[in-house]
């Protein structure tokens, strides 16, 4: 069964609508995505009350939001309201009134839910065990302590960038006399939460101010990929960022390289939390999350409806498998190929000198190896290495990603072209590339006893003899045509890894 589902998530600042089409294998893709700035909490902090103007702006967007759903025939809305509609006096009435002029079925959550489905998104989809994620929105900041990957301490903060921006007048520049005073006022916020102070873990940051944050980072560093996802940075760097920042005034931030200019106003106040959330945990550096709220909602659905756990165990192999379904790929020669490759990367390991990590990468090139025959039979290793570049897989740094991307797109043998591609060369270090090589040498023989994808060859039996390598295929047939296209990497084997190749 298919499902498309729309998830909207209506924040003090932004409105964001994704939808996520499930296919019938189980796999899952976004096929759609818009955000509008609605600024919802404007105005509200004196009164409690949402404003007329802005709550007909948010429900002028959400009617686009509706329409949209219709023209994409998404099957399911989920649809959550944050701090904004949750604080507000007249919270009620505005969730009436968007179901009365648009039909979807929004609801206010609590600080708490919130914190969890940021929660969700982020620890399904980034590799860290301990942490402290902070979701920072216009209105609040939800902040939430991540121990052996179970959140351990969990707080939602009144205050966000809208909101604190309005509080302490910083829309345009900022005088140190302001700076001083909306500091003090969100360290006072922090020591409240003693189980904050000094954690020396990484702070984990999503929402918009954050991205943007690592969009200044990577232009200032003429970053080569444009993926937020999983980027880090050090303290020391935040600080640069922040620094430019103040100095500037409003017109000038609109022009700041990497800073959305909608957002060139309450990035003061947005960055001033993080910098008060380094200094008081004392954390070792910052990850961006691409992923949160939505995110999470939509795994939460989507593991249930698969009676899968909330938590899952092995995010790379989890997303891995997701792509290798959602390109029709053959599952059976995939994991039999990677099965080959992994026995030779054991057997061998003596003259690979590769990590326990680089097996674990190996398998995931082993599993995606011939998705580009979506694209393209012909060539198609090029196209695998593009779509693996660019694929939603999760618990790999950039760097990784891009060395899978090579060992894949090398899968019928190495290719300079590759050494030359500006964003590979921009990722990849010498030892990265002589990396690759051998990755890729032991995908392209197991891909080569795997030729007539008929599983002839059941196993391998690989050892060390002297001065040579020896593979025994552990087969019932003559396997003529799988020896002969194993036998092509024998000069690749010996310039490798200096030792002969025997094939028995």
């Amino acid at each position: 069964m298919t499902e498309r589902v729309a998830i909207i998530d209506l924040g003090s600042n932004s409105a964001r609508l994704i939808v996520m089409h499930i296919y019938h294998n189980g796999a899952y893709n976004l096929v759609y995505n818009q955000k509008e700035s609605v600024r919802l909490s404007e105005g509200m902090s004196e009164t409690g009350v949402l404003t007329h103007e802005a709550m007909w702006r948010a429900i002028g967007t959400l009617k686009i939001f509706a329409h949209m759903c219709e023209l994409v025939n998404v099957d399911k809305i989920l649809a959550v309201a944050t701090a904004a509609v949750r604080n507000a006096k007249n919270g009620n009435e505005f969730l009436e009134l968007v179901h009365q002029h648009t039909g979807i079925p929004l609801r206010a959550v609590s600080g708490e839910t919130e914190a969890h489905l940021g929660y969700t998104g982020i620890i399904n989809t980034l590799d860290v065990d301990n942490a402290l994620l902070f979701d920072l929105g216009g209105a609040s900041t939800e902040v939430t302590l991540i121990k052996d990957r179970l959140p351990a301490a969990v707080a939602s903060l009144p205050f966000g960038a809208v909101n604190l921006t309005e509080r302490f007048n910083t829309q345009d520049k900022a005088s140190e006399v302001q700076l001083a005073a909306m500091r003090e006022y969100i360290i006072s916020h922090l020591e409240r939460l003693p189980w904050l102070r000094r954690l020396y873990l990484p702070i984990v940051g999503v929402g918009g101010t954050a991205r943007n944050i690592a969009k200044i980072d990577q232009k200032q560093k003429n970053y080569p990929f444009p993926k937020v996802h999983n980027y880090r940075f050090g303290s020391m760097a935040f600080d640069e960022v922040w620094r430019g920042l103040v100095k500037t005034n409003m017109a000038q931030r609109r022009k700041y390289p990497g800073l959305s200019s909608e957002r060139a106003d309450i990035i003061i106040a947005g960055t001033t939390i993080v910098k008060a959330l380094l200094e008081v945990s004392q954390a070792t550096n910052i990850i961006i999350s691409g992923c949160g709220v939505r995110e999470g909602m939509f795994l939460e659905h989507y593991l249930a409806q698969q009676q899968q756990p909330g938590l899952i165990p092995d995010i790379l192999l989890h997303s891995t498998r997701n792509m290798l379904l959602f390109y029709k790929g053959n599952e059976a020669h995939a994991e039999h190929v990677a099965r080959l490759a992994e026995t030779m990367f054991d057997k061998w390991h003596s003259i690979l000198r590769l990590t326990s990590r680089d097996r674990k990468l190996l398998r995931v090139a082993s599993l995606l190896h011939d998705i580009g025959i979506t694209i393209n039979y012909y060539d198609h290793a090029r196209h695998s290495a593009y779509l693996v570049e660019n694929a939603r897989l999760f618990g790999l740094t950039h760097r990784e990603q891009m060395l899978v991307a090579v060992v894949a797109g090398w899968h019928n043998g190495a290719s300079a072209k590759y050494v030359r591609n500006k964003i590979y060369s921009e990722f990849l270090d010498q030892h990265n590339w002589q990396t690759a090589r051998k990755m890729a040498l032991l995908l392209a023989l197991a891909e080569s006893l795997e030729t007539t994808q008929l599983g002839l060859v059941q196993d391998v039996e690989p050892s060390i003899t002297g001065s040579q390598a020896v593979l025994k295929l552990i087969t019932d047939d003559p396997v003529s045509i799988e020896r002969q296209a194993a036998a092509q990497h024998r000069k690749w084997f010996k310039k490798e890894l200096g030792f002969d190749l025997i094939i028995e």
